[in-house]
């Protein structure tokens, strides 16, 4: 009992730390968030890129918080063992990081949706 809250509490001092290095580099500025969910795309005569919000950034970033905060939850509930992670969170992990990947490649060859819009509208 004694070695598994020992464990426990190991575990958590270390998050805690590794957390708190993290913040206040950030704070500090020794590591930039700007533009943390921009993308770049092929700009519309193809001369350059251009820089965007990237929804699928967002969404990926907001699905790897939840399934790590998830799994950071079933560690603390018992942490004598790592637990199984669902395969239904690894589909979901999958399918999202594929969404951005996907939205990566298209606006990295072909620009953006908005672009390849107004493009095929003028012909």
């Amino acid at each position: 009992m004694i070695t598994v809250t020992l464990a426990k509490w190991g575990g958590i001092i270390l998050l805690g730390g590794f957390i708190s290095v993290v913040l206040w580099k950030a704070t500090i500025g020794e590591i930039s968030l700007d533009y943390l969910l921009y993308g770049d795309a092929k700009t519309y005569r193809g001369a350059g890129t251009t820089t965007f919000f990237s929804p699928g950034r967002a969404q990926m970033l907001l699905l790897t918080v939840m399934v790590a905060g998830y799994y950071l939850l079933r560690v603390i509930q018992d942490p004598t063992h790592l637990p199984d992670v669902p395969d239904e969170l690894i589909v979901a992990l999958g399918a999202s990081h594929a969404v951005y990947l996907g939205g990566k490649a298209q606006s990295l060859y072909l620009g953006r949706v908005r672009d390849l819009v107004s493009l095929l509208n003028r012909r």
